[in-house]
């Protein structure tokens, strides 16, 4: 026979925790359950990858490339030589034609003329135009029986001008020497020889021509009507080069 204890003659029974659905043990549980798959479903979500939306285009292909400044020399009536032609080398040709030869013989204070037209045949426009003398060579006249042994390249010497003109041959500006039309002047061929030698110190006949374009112009030349029979059969030997810049 099992005996209570008995305490203040009041009988007391252990009461053990509550195990069912109402206990705060089970729902302790379940709060602690419902955790884990919250965590495990943030881990899912986080360690998951997102489809992103993106787009994309390219330029086609390009290029960088340079225009030609290039040019013809006509002198008179010839055919045109072109600073890219034969014997030319990175666009320079010193093989034009000359502008008076040998067989033009002058006689004092009679002139001689050619006509140049420089002809922009690029692709691109010329800024700048100019001209010099690389030299002017004191020779003899090819057959002259007895040549005086004067130089006509120097002072007292040939005279020279510049003259620009329309393509009908009106004249437009004097670039050497003197006002429009050109008048000749004493010792002119040795000024300018000795002035305008290189291309740093080339007479600078301004801009153009735009592509496409000529510029015209008549180079003069005069034995001095007063020329000293030192100058007989004596020869200036020189050329002119044209340059044009971008």
């Amino acid at each position: 026979m099992a005996y209570r204890p008995v305490i203040g003659a009041r009988t007391f029974r252990r009461v053990r925790a509550g195990s069912g659905r109402t206990s705060s043990t089970w729902r302790a549980k379940q709060i602690l359950a419902t955790l884990i798959v919250v965590g495990s479903l943030s881990s899912l979500t986080v360690g998951g990858t997102f489809a992103l939306l993106n787009s994309q285009e390219s330029n086609a292909l390009s290029f960088v490339s340079s225009g030609t400044l290039t040019f013809g020399n006509v002198v008179n009536a010839g055919t045109s030589c072109f600073s890219y032609g034969a014997g030319s080398t990175a666009n320079v040709n010193s093989a034009c034609d000359a502008l008076f030869t040998s067989a033009t013989q002058n006689y004092p204070g009679v002139p001689v003329t050619a006509k140049v037209t420089i002809t922009n045949n690029g692709s691109l426009d010329a800024s700048d135009l100019s001209v010099y003398m690389p030299s002017c060579t004191n020779t003899v006249t090819p057959g002259a029986p007895a040549p005086g042994g004067g130089d006509p390249c120097a002072a007292g010497g040939a005279e020279l001008y510049i003259q620009e003109t329309n393509s009908s041959g009106s004249p437009q500006t004097c670039w050497f020497l003197g006002s429009s039309p050109c008048p000749f002047a004493t010792s002119s061929l040795n000024l300018f020889s000795a002035n305008a030698s290189t291309p740093a110190t080339a007479l600078d006949l301004g801009a153009g021509p735009a592509a496409g374009k000529s510029r015209y112009f008549i180079i003069g030349m005069e034995l001095p009507s007063n020329a000293s029979n030192t100058l007989q059969g004596q020869a200036a030997q020189f050329g002119l080069t044209w340059h044009i810049t971008s």
